[in-house]
């Protein structure tokens, strides 16, 4: 029978929620992004970006790029606010592994709305720039296309701050930094929270709670190997390397887009963990469930 009107719902929500579902959503978008602008780039005039960040510039990935994070920060930063001691599946999930997610989503914004900047990749004149185009040679869209390597820098589009060179160096960091800062805590998840035991099931007759902390861990170690693989180029470059030799290791990193790499590994392995926490398959799920 309906309530009556002055009577206390137990909930103020029309609708259930399921952390299993918003698990499996963060997953499906991270694992997928990289995918994504794989095939956009082979079925449209979109150039191979070097990174998955310089996507940002380019018709369509920019608006699939902008969107995948700030989705995932949307949900990383005010989703996941609960007390973990009463919610079954995170209950050694402690008060630092929610402020660690909301900070993890607060980088996602970061990568999302401070873009990359230098040139994705030389393009052959077929491809169209999206937005926040320093120099370029042959530039006239839409009728015709880009030449050349082109050269990016959000902040250029600031009088405030007339040259580059006279960007603050925090504010020149905040993509690269939101990038490390993310992709840390998303390994450390994985490898760290996801393995504890956060549910009754877990504990009992028919678990598969070992099963998937072998992939929480291989996921986390990919991870934390892409962070520290691309944290030791830069530093390579920036501080060991003189500027000849940096410039020559840059050429082939950048000829085998091993960031876009390195990103897509990172991302599709936070994406099937989350997806494993979600079990989006009856092979993660333990036998206490079915």
């Amino acid at each position: 029978m309906p309530q009556p009107p002055n009577a206390a719902l137990p909930d103020d929500l029309p609708f259930a929620l399921s952390l299993r579902r918003v698990n499996r959503g963060v997953g499906y978008v991270a694992l997928f992004l990289p995918v994504i602008l794989i095939a956009l780039t082979i079925f449209t005039n979109t150039c191979f970006n070097q990174s998955i960040s310089h996507y940002y510039y380019s018709r369509i990935g920019g608006d699939i790029f902008v969107g995948a994070l700030t989705l995932i920060g949307l949900l990383l930063t005010f989703f996941y606010s609960f007390r973990t001691k009463t919610v079954d599946g995170y209950l050694r999930h402690y008060w630092y592994d929610i402020w660690l997610i909301k900070l993890a989503g607060v980088s996602a914004f970061l990568i999302a709305y401070s873009p990359t900047t230098g040139s994705g990749c030389d393009y052959n004149g077929a491809e169209v720039a999206r937005t926040f185009l320093t120099s370029a040679s042959g530039f006239a869209p839409p009728a015709s296309g880009v030449t050349g390597a082109l050269s990016y820098d959000m902040w250029a589009t600031f009088p405030v701050f007339g040259a580059p060179e006279n960007v603050p160096i925090l504010l020149q960091s905040l993509h690269f930094g939101g990038a490390a800062v993310m992709f840390t805590i998303l390994g450390y998840f994985s490898y760290f929270v996801f393995t504890r035991i956060n549910s009754f099931a877990s504990v009992i007759e028919g678990s598969r709670k070992g099963f998937r902390n072998v992939w929480y861990r291989a996921l986390g170690v990919l991870i934390f190997a892409c962070v520290a693989i691309m944290g030791g180029a830069a530093i390579l470059t920036k501080l060991i390397l003189s500027p000849e030799a940096a410039q020559a290791f840059l050429e082939v990193w950048n000829h085998w887009r091993l960031t876009f790499i390195l990103e897509s590994v990172a991302l599709m392995s936070f994406g099937l963990s989350w997806m494993i926490k979600g079990r989006f398959i009856k092979s993660f799920e333990d036998g206490a469930e079915h």
